[in-house]
């Protein structure tokens, strides 16, 4: 490859980083000022709810207490107001998601009422707290029996300790009393857990064969406390009845939490994906139309910036000595992301119940958050500092750009253009300077003006400082709207190159540099070749 066409394709790569790196400045500021990404994460909050939580709940209807809002609205709003308790708001104090994960969804869901996932809770709950109730009157009238010792105490003492967290948790749900309070936080009533009487029933079993033991020993030698013992054994049966029914208690009780859960589980990546995807297409559009007002304002027609980069090469060199300070810029402003570790096995994601210490009490296999934990604030953005940075950001890119020879458009120019419309047209002299109605030329500081508020005096004379007009033949109206044709061409040309985005042109420019680097090499060798074999003779 020719170093000339190489060079002239580096220039233009370089101009097209310059101007990216402009849109990509505004575009961020768009976006943190209009909250356009914490705004599609709450619109997605939106959809998992209607996909997730209302096709399996009984979906009350808006009321005026919520604001006849709906009910996957009312869920949005308790939740962006849980997110804004924790700090997760603007300077101004309005909430913000420039993030969410599984995680801290299941904790926020977990501090909200259990109304929310299933109305008719306190239903399912008060057959379970009243089963419960009922076990552990039987347990403690049991171990206040004493008749009950040896080997069967200490059997029915560890039954006690491991049904005694699920008692105490109880306790967080019930109004003081044995009912069901009328509103409870979905991570108390998930913090019970599922009970798993498998290991209270083997306690049981082991308590009923030393009861046995211990009614046949006294058989032969106290035939007067066989009654008692009896007695005893008849008590161990019922409880265990009560713990079987008290599995079947949980499963109806838990069923409609845990299926709340893993929908949620279920359907959070495919709306997050599709949140990705929404995202994505809005930050593009967002950014096409950034890049049609950056072109326009700075007037970037393709075709003139390669026109002028090909043939002038004093400009074209001007460029390429700036490639390395405008790839560092672009380097601070796109930060290669470092490798993330691959994670090794880790359990469930989702946060879990505190699991009950024994064998006889365990916690549910799936997702189980717990209101505990609290998630993560956001940064609070400095809506000044914000405005500062990007401020400073594109007068650096500007001034890179003006550095090369490009000067943005005018308000003469847009004048210029809007009277050439109606076939007006300025009046020049042979030099091509604006003149007045006395057809002398302007100066170029002729704008400014005397003390008296009059236009600025030459050699003594007054001078006009407004440009005359003059009708266009109609051959240079056509000339000029052909020229706007050609305008507008490279103007689209540019706003489509542009649109790809600052990453795709700092990586474009570092490969050309690397060729650039290979064919020097290559040229270097052969150069040192050819003087080597200088001077030798034909056989």
């Amino acid at each position: 490859m020719n170093l000339g066409i190489l060079n002239t394709v580096i220039a233009m790569v370089i101009v097209f980083l310059v101007l990216s790196l402009i849109v990509q400045s505004v575009q961020m500021f768009v976006k943190k000022i209009l909250k356009l990404k914490s705004n599609q994460i709450i619109d997605s909050l939106e959809d998992l709810y209607e996909q997730a939580i209302e096709t399996t709940t009984v979906t009350p209807a808006p009321t005026a207490a919520n604001g006849n809002k709906s009910p996957a609205k009312v869920f949005t709003d308790r939740v962006v107001g849980e997110f804004k308790k924790i700090g997760r708001v603007t300077y101004f104090g309005n909430p913000v998601l420039d993030s969410l994960s599984k995680e801290d969804l299941f904790k926020i869901m977990a501090k909200l009422e259990s109304e929310n996932f299933v109305p008719d809770y306190a239903k399912r709950f008060q057959a379970l707290v009243d089963e419960l109730n009922n076990l552990r009157k039987a347990i403690e009238t049991l171990a206040a029996n004493n008749v009950v010792k040896g080997v069967a105490s200490a059997k029915l003492a560890e039954i006690r300790a491991v049904l005694a967290p699920i008692f105490n948790d109880v306790q967080s749900i019930v109004d003081g009393g044995s009912k069901v309070k009328a509103r409870v936080l979905f991570g108390d009533l998930l913090r019970l857990g599922k009970l798993k009487p498998g290991g209270v029933l083997e306690l049981l079993t082991e308590a009923q064969k030393a009861i046995t033991s211990e009614i046949e020993v006294a058989s032969k030698t106290d035939p007067g406390s066989v009654g008692a013992l009896q007695s005893l054994s008849n008590e161990l049966s019922k409880i265990a009845t009560l713990i079987g029914g008290l599995s079947q208690k949980f499963d109806d009780a838990f069923a409609p939490l845990r299926g709340k859960l893993e929908q949620v589980e279920t359907w959070y990546d495919t709306v997050m994906q599709g949140f990705d995807e929404r995202y994505t297409r809005h930050m593009k559009t967002v950014a096409l139309c950034i890049s049609i007002v950056v072109v326009i304002v700075l007037n970037a027609n393709f075709f003139k910036v390669y026109s002028s980069l090909s043939t002038n090469e004093v400009k074209r060199n001007l460029v390429l000595e700036s490639g390395e300070k405008v790839l560092d810029a672009a380097r601070k402003a796109n930060p290669t992301p470092k490798p993330t570790p691959k994670p090794g096995p880790s359990p469930d994601p989702s946060p879990a119940a505190p699991a009950n210490v024994a064998e006889g009490a365990q916690t549910s296999s799936s997702p189980t958050p717990t209101p505990t934990p609290s998630p993560s604030p956001s940064p609070t953005p400095d809506i000044k500092k914000l405005v500062d940075e990007t401020q400073q950001d594109i007068d650096v890119y500007l001034s890179s750009y003006q550095e090369f020879g490009f000067a943005p458009l005018t308000v003469d120019d847009v004048n210029s253009w809007f009277w050439s419309i109606w076939k007006s047209t300025l009046l020049r002299n042979e030099k091509g300077v604006p003149v007045n109605e006395h057809n002398l030329p302007i100066p170029s500081d002729c704008r400014e003006q005397d003390k008296d508020g009059r236009d600025i005096a030459i050699d003594g004379k007054r001078v006009i400082c407004t440009a005359a007009w003059r009708a266009q033949t109609w051959a240079e109206w056509r000339a000029s709207r052909r020229h706007d044709v050609f305008v507008l061409f490279g103007w689209t040309i540019m706003v489509l190159l542009l649109s790809v985005g600052a990453p795709f042109w700092q990586d474009t420019l570092e490969s050309l540099f690397g060729v650039k680097n290979l064919l020097r090499q290559k040229s270097g060798t052969q150069n040192i070749e050819t003087q080597s074999g200088t001077g030798q003779t034909k056989g």
